[in-house]
Order: C-alpha cells, then sequence, then structure tokens
C-alpha cells in the first residue's frame, strides 16, 4: 500500500535525490517538497482536514536561515498527530535532544543507510520513535542525565553539546553571557565533570 510524505530540505539535489530513491525503491510516495518552512506550513494549513496529509515529514535541520526544529516544533503544536522525522548531516547528542523536545518522532543521519531510513519511517509510520542505531548509546547517557538539569540548563546543555560557545548561547537564548556561564558551572557540577571537553566526551557517541 501507498504510503504519502513530505520533504523539507533546502539543498535541492539531495531533496530531488531522496525523492526519487524513495519513490524507486520503497512504497512511499512523495507528495510534496519543500525548500521553505513557510510553504509547508501554508501547504499543511490547506490540507489540514483532508485525506492527503502526509503521513510522515521529513525535516532537514537547517534551512535557509532558520531551524527545522521551529518547524517541528510548529507543526506538533499545531498537528498533535502529525509525525516528523530529523533527517540531517548533523549527529552530536545535542541535535538528538533538540529533535526530541521539538516533538520530532524519529532522528536519523544523511550517512545512514537507505535500509535504516526505511525502517526509521515505517517506525515512525506505525507509533514508534526511531534513533539511528549508532546514536543509540549515544541517547541513553543523555536520558540518564537529563533529570539533573533544571529546563534552562537542559537547553543550554544541549547547545554545548552541539559545539555551540557561551557568547553563541546567550545570543541564542537572548541572555547575558555572564548568566550562561554559570549555567555552564551547574552543568559541569551536576555532570561531574571539570570542562567543556570533559562533557562533550562524557556525552558522545561511541
Amino acid at each position: 500500500m501507498e504510503e504519502s510524505l513530505f520533504i523539507v530540505d533546502d539543498h535541492k539535489m539531495l531533496l530531488n535525490g531522496l525523492k526519487n530513491w524513495l519513490e524507486e525503491n520503497s512504497e512511499w510516495k512523495v507528495a510534496q517538497v519543500f525548500t521553505s518552512p513557510e510553504d509547508c506550513l501554508s501547504c499543511l494549513s490547506k490540507l489540514s482536514d483532508s485525506k492527503d496529509f502526509p503521513k510522515i515529514i521529513i525535516v532537514d535541520v537547517q534551512l535557509k536561515d532558520k531551524s527545522g526544529f521551529e518547524l517541528v516544533e510548529k507543526i506538533s503544536s499545531r498537528w498533535p498527530d502529525s509525525k516528523c522525522l530529523i533527517y540531517s548531516m548533523y549527529d552530536t547528542p545535542g541535535y538528538i535532544l533538540q529533535a526530541k523536545e521539538s516533538g520530532a518522532k524519529g532522528y536519523i543521519s544523511k550517512v545512514a543507510s537507505e535500509e535504516e531510513l526505511l525502517m526509521a519511517l515505517e517506525t515512525v509510520k506505525n507509533g514508534g520513535e526511531y534513533i539511528e542505531k549508532r546514536m543509540e548509546q549515544a541517547q541513553k547517557k543523555l536520558d540518564s542525565a537529563l533529570s539533573l538539569f533544571s529546563r534552562q540548563e537542559k537547553i543550554i546543555f544541549e547547545k554545548i553539546l552541539q559545539g555551540k560557545t557561551n557568547k553563541e548561547i546567550a545570543g541564542d537564548l537572548y541572555i547575558s553571557l555572564h548568566s550562561v556561564e554559570n549555567y555552564v558551572s551547574f552543568i559541569y557540577d551536576k555532570a561531574c565533570v571539570k570542562n567543556r571537553a570533559e562533557l562533550i566526551q562524557k556525552f558522545q557517541q561511541n
């Protein structure tokens, strides 16, 4: 049985390559492709009560000057039954964490095999959640640590794992650099590490 999905990715070559591969090698039909989140949201609004609403929406992390996570948050908020799968070049634990918090049902990198991508789509379609196999151990470490942190600490923790500096984090969150430095110190203490390098090493994937 043919299943429909949307793809949102601002790299047109990769977008068309993925579309063609899925339609030639699986039962998935790529009903729409978008290079901007605005176009995707507009189309979804028109299809809200339609049988043509996609089963899954594949979303890249970087969409021109915007974040794919923001798009996933908007989709998850407006259409709670929708299922978004993050598909990205980034494969660090911080991005996995942010994907889950945005409401995505799965996270897989663009270096994963085609077979694993199909496995992720099938899992998400059937109501499950999927994390790329080689990232599972890192995810378990993250899950064990999250209960230690406040909400703001979690946000800063994920940005540290994404490789962002304190200055970049302050800019992202619109808070002072001093506030970020204080939060980072709390995170080090709770994670039982001495510095940024130790924190990243402790939670990186094996």
